[in-house]
């Protein structure tokens, strides 16, 4: 089975092609303002480095969000369209369980929401979710981690916390834990915000007003 890799949501742009759960190859480059415009030519240029044309795709893991709300929204289109067009499987991954990692324990990945929120949830060293993935206030959010110990807090944000550690991915782990998955239709594939966007809260607040 040749699967295809898509994550564009946080401060990485990650494109792999896997035959199973073995790595053909993985790029990795840092993302900034001109997604839209260098995601497809990485992604042509990925495949051509696998040998790999879209055609050859059996599975798409795409990545979507919580992170970036424009990277995540140009991923998952990518995905949708692809997955649509050439009749390809295709599932969701969290950005947190990317970030996440391989911890000896417990895994806290976290993504600043800015004005003292994060994204974050708990992950195990199986990559089990143990603490869902929530938008939340930060101290909030450490009150609920009180009673578990050996906890690893990850992330590419820099915190003022203890023991915080810059993710160390494993691409080739995630695609395992997954492997097996169903799949989605494509048209049911949306991002994952964990929050509502500013234009969402413009329209609540004014809904509230009135």
């Amino acid at each position: 089975m040749i699967s295809l890799f898509l994550d564009t949501s946080s401060h990485k742009i990650i494109i792999g092609i896997y035959q199973n759960s073995e790595e053909i190859i993985l790029n990795i480059e840092e993302n900034d303002n001109h997604l839209s415009e260098r995601i497809l030519p990485l992604l042509d240029r990925t495949l051509k480095q696998a040998s790999k044309q879209v055609s050859d795709l059996d599975h798409i893991f795409v990545v979507n969000g919580p992170g970036s709300f424009t990277g995540t929204r140009i991923g998952v289109t990518v995905a949708k369209t692809l997955a649509w067009s050439g009749n390809i499987r295709v599932s969701t991954i969290s950005e947190l369980e990317v970030i996440a990692g391989c911890p000896d324990v417990y895994s806290v990945p976290m993504i600043d929401a800015r004005r003292g929120y994060i994204y974050t949830g708990m992950y195990d060293k199986a990559g089990k979710n143990i603490i869902e993935d929530q938008f939340i206030e930060m101290n909030t959010f450490f009150k609920k981690l009180e009673s578990y110990q050996n906890v690893q807090f990850v992330s590419y944000d820099n915190f003022d916390i203890d023991n915080l550690n810059k993710p160390i991915l494993n691409i080739r782990k995630i695609i395992m834990r997954h492997i097996n998955d169903s799949g989605m239709n494509p048209h049911s594939v949306k991002p994952n915000y964990l929050k509502l966007t500013e234009a969402e809260e413009r329209l609540n607040d004014q809904g509230n007003k009135e």
